[in-house]
């Protein structure tokens, strides 16, 4: 288990450090990433690492300043890991902070992250965004 929980704590490493090719090469490439319905920038399951950079991180880097997503704690059970932990950063259209517990679920397989759910309140990020 303590393989899985490390690949988990490398990925929210990798987008502290804004490595965004390293982030990418943890997503299994039969990807299954699917945001709370909500989040603004939810559009359904994606399937690919690409289009978690299209359409996630890209478009928080041009949205936020200072984003982060900060896990402080991990529950794992054999390919599952559960991070908890959250979201803050600025939005730059409205100068609004916010900051938003999450629940993140993961599967590894193959060494890679296979599966992602997201659990937030949304509507303090979308708070955040509007005027």
């Amino acid at each position: 288990m303590t393989e899985t929980v490390d690949l988990v704590r490398a990925f929210y490493a990798a987008l502290a450090r804004g490595d965004v090719p390293g982030l990418l090469g943890l997503l299994h490439p039969d990807l299954e990433w699917t945001e709370a319905e909500g989040f603004p920038y939810f559009s359904g399951t994606w399937r690919r690492p690409a289009d978690v950079l299209e359409r996630l991180i890209q478009p928080l880097m041009r949205d936020w300043d200072n984003f982060s997503a900060v896990a402080e704690d991990f529950i794992a059970e054999g390919d599952r890991v559960v991070s908890l932990g959250a979201y803050a950063g600025t939005s730059k259209q409205t100068g609004k902070a916010m900051r938003a517990a999450f629940a993140h679920v993961w599967r590894v397989a193959d060494g890679t992250l296979r599966r992602f759910d997201m659990y937030t309140d949304t509507l303090l990020v979308d708070r955040a965004l509007r005027p």
